[in-house]
Parts: C-alpha cells; sequence; structure tokens
C-alpha cells in the first residue's frame, strides 16, 4: 500500500533585522497559513515550517548602523517577530531559528557532502574591500547604479528594481553601504559553484516538470512572474556563484584552509527548512527525512518577489547536487 501523500509548507525565513510589516504578512505567511489550514481540515498530513534569518550582510549592516552586535540584533527580532505572527494566529508546527546550533551543524554538513562530491571549485580574485572600515564588502555591503534599469540604489548581488542577477563588478559607481566611500581591491579566496553545469536538467525541470517521474512538479501552477523570472535567468545563462564570503558573521566554512570565511546566506537559509524540520521532528519523535526525501512529499514554498531566483534556480540545484 503506498503511503499517504505528505506536505511541507515553508514561508520565507524573515530577516531578523527588524519588525513585519503588513506587507510581509500580506505577500508570504497570511496566503501560506490560509492553505496550510485548508489542508489540515482535507486530513491531510502537513508540516509548516518557518524562522528567522539570523546570518548574512543585512544582519551585520543593522549592527554596525546601531553600533552593537549582530547577536542583540537577533535576539531582538526573532523575539519581536515571533510575538507578532502569535498575535495573528498564524499557524507554524515550528518557528526555528538559523543562529541554533543544530542548523549551523546541518548548513555545514550540506556543505561537506557537496565539497566531498567535488562540486566547487576554488577561485581566487580581487574583492571590492572597505579599506576605512577593514572589511571585505560581501555583495550586499555594496550599492550603486544598475546597469541593466539605472536604479541607484542596486545592491551587489542583484537589482530590486528590475530583477535582474548582478556581480559586485556590474555595479556602476559602487560605494561600501558601511561608509559611504569608493571601495578599493584585494585578493581573496572563495568556493564556487557552477549553476551553468545544471541548467540543462534544471530547464527540463522548470519547463516540463519531467526531471524525475517521482517528481510531482507542475510547471503551471507556478505563477507566470515566478516562471517570467526563472527564464529571464536562463536565456541569459547560469554562472558560477561563489558559496562563501569573507564576513565575522554566520555559519563557518567547516574546512581547515577557509579561516574566517562564511558560508553565503543563500546557501544556508533555504537549509534552514531542513534544520526547522530536524528540530520539530526531534522534539515530536518523528523522522525528519519523511519530509524532505519521500517521494510522496510535496514541497510547497511561499515566498516573497525578491526569493524567486534563490527557491526556483538556486535551492533546486543545491538540493540535486546532494
Amino acid at each position: 500500500m503506498p503511503n499517504k501523500k505528505k506536505y511541507t509548507v515553508t514561508a520565507a525565513l524573515p530577516y531578523a533585522n527588524g519588525p513585519l510589516h503588513i506587507g510581509h504578512m500580506a505577500g508570504a505567511y497570511l496566503p501560506a497559513d490560509i492553505y496550510v489550514r485548508f489542508l489540515r481540515l482535507m486530513k491531510k498530513e502537513v508540516l509548516f515550517v518557518c524562522g528567522s534569518d539570523e546570518n548574512g550582510a543585512a544582519i551585520t549592516l543593522k549592527a554596525f548602523e546601531e553600533k552593537t552586535t549582530p547577536k542583540k540584533i537577533i535576539d531582538q527580532f526573532h523575539k519581536t517577530n515571533k510575538n507578532i505572527f502569535e498575535d495573528f494566529g498564524i499557524s507554524f508546527d515550528i518557528y526555528h531559528r538559523t543562529s541554533a546550533k543544530l542548523h549551523h551543524k546541518t548548513a555545514q554538513d550540506f556543505f561537506l557532502e557537496l565539497h566531498k562530491r567535488g562540486v566547487f571549485e576554488t577561485r581566487e580574485s580581487l574583492q571590492f574591500y572597505d579599506d576605512s572600515a577593514n572589511f571585505f564588502l560581501a555583495d550586499r555591503y555594496m550599492m550603486g547604479t544598475c546597469p541593466n534599469c539605472q536604479f541607484e540604489k542596486a545592491y551587489g548581488d542583484q537589482c530590486e528594481s528590475c530583477g535582474s542577477s548582478l556581480s559586485l563588478q556590474d555595479l556602476i559607481n559602487p560605494v561600501s553601504r558601511l561608509t559611504g566611500k569608493a571601495p578599493i581591491k584585494r585578493r581573496t579566496k572563495h568556493w564556487y559553484l557552477n549553476l551553468g553545469a545544471h541548467q540543462s536538467w534544471l530547464e527540463e525541470w522548470i519547463e516540463k516538470g519531467l526531471y524525475q517521474e517521482e517528481l510531482h512538479h507542475d510547471p503551471k501552477a507556478w505563477k507566470s512572474h515566478v516562471l517570467g523570472q526563472c527564464h529571464s535567468w536562463l536565456k541569459a545563462g547560469l554562472s558560477a556563484r561563489a558559496m562563501t564570503r569573507d564576513l565575522d558573521w554566520g555559519v563557518d566554512v567547516p574546512l581547515t584552509k577557509a579561516e574566517g570565511k562564511k558560508l553565503y546566506v543563500w546557501l544556508d537559509a533555504p537549509i534552514g527548512y531542513i534544520s526547522a524540520t530536524k528540530e520539530w521532528a526531534k522534539q515530536k519523535g518523528k523522522n525528519w527525512q519523511d519530509y524532505w526525501q519521500d517521494p510522496n512529499t510535496e514541497l510547497v514554498h511561499f515566498i516573497g518577489k525578491d526569493n524567486i531566483v534563490f527557491h526556483c534556480i538556486i535551492f533546486p540545484i543545491l538540493l540535486h547536487t546532494h
């Protein structure tokens, strides 16, 4: 007798660098909660996970601006946002956090599995550096003009006006968000994942939903603007993307030759869904793999439009590669 179908539903992990507002609730959380409540009314087995995204440049920037520590920032806003969700009656099965030891270990184990499979390539390159702050500038520490739409406040990894994927070198007149000064360049080493090596199967998966027989993915179920942004990335051609950063806050890269390096937040944040599932399963005496590795489980993401590429291109590549 086949296993009963299950649903793993995720709501985008909000950054713990500020309070949620009504736009957040209306965009990613109320729709997810309505869907989950419907599934439960239909007597479906469903796991609804979320949590605070507590790593990456947004947290350290907030701490820098307020002259405090990242730990104080995340503790403050994790509690604030958890209380907001509870006041709204959002019915998460667990609201986890990516500063938890279980998450750090889960993300590091994930990275090590990819490393063992030889999917990373190390590259030395010249990276932007703020010599006034004595700090390498990861993508979110930089701001400049988008070369595609001329938006003057584009970040170093993505323009939030036109949605284009960017690299720091693409920005016109870039400045450091720490000091407002033009950066210099210094040499550093990082671990890159060649996204382009996965373009063929990813295009088939997105266009036809035929990548694996047991994968119940129907691209017609995706919103048109989600498919549109994916098509835009694929048409431009996927390229290698650094999976590590020069930061002093986040998940340590678990390699002896990577001291001072942290995992790229868009590698570690989606894994937060998995670590949240692990924590919930530990509390409930369940098997977490049933919600991630069972072909009878359907994975449903509720996200914001600025999360499309990471959930629909990068995360599937990471999962497939693993």
